[in-house]
């Protein structure tokens, strides 16, 4: 990761207001659902603390929020549950990599802001991810992806980011 996460987790919050979809994905209350490996030490350190620093913001997307904790089982159980519990977010901590492409695909067609801890991510199918350019942060956005899921961020949000299309 090459963004820290306290960094990480005040741009998401930021970010969510820029996705002209996100209000009424939240439907007042924004719940975000932060994805774990299950038996991955790294993965729950960082999920742990990405949760951590979401819970002391005020807002996220200008919306009060909750986050929680999910471990990952499949794809398809994941998207399930975004969609029953109506979740507005979705982080996914390290060590998620590799199934980032069943995610996505699970995901297409539901409106929902995935983001990653780690910016490779984003060329594998999350809409949003974290980078490093010359010590400075760098947002990622997957446009593809981010239409697919129903996302549609403002154009001032874009012409600070990398977009893959």
């Amino acid at each position: 990761m090459e963004v820290p996460i306290r960094l990480q987790a005040e741009l998401l919050a930021k970010v969510a207001a820029y996705d002209r979809n996100f209000a009424e994905r939240a439907r007042g209350h924004a719940l975000v659902l932060v994805v774990v490996k299950a038996d991955d030490a790294d993965s729950a350190r960082v999920a742990e603390q990405i949760r951590n620093e979401l819970s002391v913001l005020r807002e996220v997307g200008g919306l009060p929020h909750r986050e929680e904790l999910v471990t990952f089982s499949s794809r398809h159980a994941l998207a399930d549950l975004c969609k029953s519990r109506g979740a507005a977010v979705l982080y996914l901590s390290v060590g998620l990599f590799e199934e980032m492409p069943g995610i996505a695909s699970a995901l297409a067609e539901q409106s929902i802001l995935t983001a990653a801890a780690a910016a490779s991510y984003v060329a594998k199918g999350s809409v949003l991810g974290f980078d490093a350019e010359s010590g400075r942060p760098k947002l990622v956005v997957n446009l593809t992806q981010a239409r697919l899921q129903k996302v549609a961020f403002k154009p001032e949000l874009l012409k600070l980011a990398r977009v893959i299309a």
